[in-house]
């Protein structure tokens, strides 16, 4: 994969002991996962420090180490590099051997709906491409450039998924990544103690551009008010917009609730089914659809993928539960993703008697904004005609409050523990209910779902 000498050149190394014509098999940065004759990266974190770790990773079969402090313990018979930083290291790595292959590379940011739309283009790139794409959410500096570390030649094209929370990251993601291709779904009020504000999200989202290839293209949902802003750039790359409200390129005309999911028409003529009335899926399947044509991919094929794609663990997923409906939003919470979770939990289809059940928690990482951006999601939830709304944490509170100023027939509830919220959803939930369950990730609702399906 890499030699010493190459890995030296790269991150600006020098050598402590060891030989420079050494070849590396692979890259890690986990010692649970090393492999025999991998470079070992002793990545410096807040709460780890994994030059602690160099003699673990020789015991799992490290052949090279690559640290960053001279007082790390250096097993003999190894060889070992020093560098001032090793998640640069990491990047600068991943940079290198991302460049060795001429395949499109697609990367994808936005304040929500990252994760679900790089699932929907790498199922859609599959139909045509052997794809890489990062597993889950490793969005991040060390998420991706581990992910651009596994391009083999078997590959044909790459998604990669790009997150933040504060300035500087995703300017450091598209140098690492060189994508052909970005795209940006939206711009909404997410980690705002980083990020200040929207204008400081969209600030942040676009640092991307700089480093799409000059020939490439720019895939736009141009319904965003910032994302907009985009279309009045002199830019060199070929832009594509979608939308759902607005003139677009690939432009919805009509979602209709059809079975268990929506029916969506294009201006086009064209139709393709969702499985689930997820309604943010509605948009991130045109980010799909828009990259799909970029590159190829018959009409057809595309369309019959959205039929049978399914989101990732946590997001909107749907579960039938004792002739209810229990819908997983818990991977993460933002105000886009919130009122896109409760439009969904809007259309779903109850029975007879049924009732609508939101249980809320926390968004985290508003900063000074908390407080009006929560009450902000209860008047989206006092116009979803949601009949219970249950909540927990220190701002969800404000959610049930505002939806119960604004919608007084709703019923509201508060606990401080999930426990508790438990006992109550066991008690009055019945058949033909459906139930939201949302919040940040730090909140762990996904600890109540899982109660909830084990019981």
């Amino acid at each position: 994969m890499f030699t010493v000498a190459e890995i030296l050149k790269v991150t600006s190394g020098k050598l402590l002991q060891g030989s420079a014509s050494l070849r590396v098999r692979g890259v890690s940065s986990d010692t649970r996962r090393v492999k025999r004759g991998d470079l070992f990266i002793a990545i410096k974190g807040d709460t780890f420090d994994g030059n602690d770790f160099t003699s673990q990773a020789v015991a799992g079969g490290a052949s090279v180490l690559l640290i960053c402090r001279e007082d790390a313990y250096l097993p003999a018979g190894v060889t070992i590099i020093l560098v001032k930083d090793t998640c640069r290291a990491l990047g600068y790595l991943a940079r290198h051997h991302r460049l060795k292959f001429k395949i499109p590379v697609i990367a994808i940011t936005g304040s929500a709906g990252k994760t679900t739309t790089k699932e929907f283009i790498a199922a859609v790139l599959g139909k045509k491409y052997r794809v890489l794409y990062n597993k889950g959410t490793e969005n991040n500096h060390i998420g991706v450039p581990m992910t651009l570390l596994q391009l083999k030649k078997r590959h044909q094209a790459a998604v990669i998924e790009a997150g933040t929370n504060h300035f500087g990251e995703i300017n450091w993601l598209g140098e690492v990544t060189c994508p052909t291709v970005a795209v940006f779904t939206n711009i909404g009020q997410s980690h705002l103690a980083g990020l200040l504000d929207p204008s400081g999200v969209f600030r942040e989202k676009v640092t991307l551009i700089d480093h799409v290839m000059k020939k490439g293209a720019l895939i736009v949902n141009v319904d965003d008010e910032y994302l907009r802003r985009i279309l009045k750039r002199k830019l060199t790359q070929k832009i594509i917009t979608f939308a759902m409200s607005r003139e677009a390129d690939i432009k919805v005309v009509d979602v209709i609730p059809y079975r268990s999911g929506l029916k969506v028409v294009l201006k086009d003529g064209s139709v393709f089914l969702l499985p689930t009335p997820v309604w943010g899926n509605v948009s991130n399947a045109l980010a799909a659809i828009s990259c799909g044509q970029l590159l190829r991919v018959p009409d057809k094929d595309i369309m019959q993928v959205l039929q049978r794609v399914k989101p990732a663990k946590g997001r909107q997923c749907f579960h039938a539960v004792r002739g209810m409906t229990l819908i997983d939003d818990t991977y993460n919470a933002n105000v886009v993703s919130y009122k896109n979770a409760i439009k969904t939990l809007s259309l779903v289809r109850r029975r007879k008697g049924g009732c609508l059940f939101l249980v809320a928690a926390d968004m985290l990482e508003l900063g000074d904004q908390s407080e009006i951006l929560h009450a902000e999601v209860g008047e989206a939830v006092a116009q979803a005609g949601i009949d219970h709304v249950v909540t927990i944490g220190r701002w969800a509170g404000l959610i049930g409050e505002r939806a119960k100023q604004l919608a007084p027939f709703i019923r509201v509830k508060h606990y401080m523990k999930q426990e508790d919220i438990y006992q109550d959803l066991t008690r009055h939930l019945r058949p033909g209910d459906a139930v939201l369950v949302k919040g940040s990730r730090g909140m762990r609702m996904d600890q109540l779902i899982e109660q909830l399906l084990k019981d």
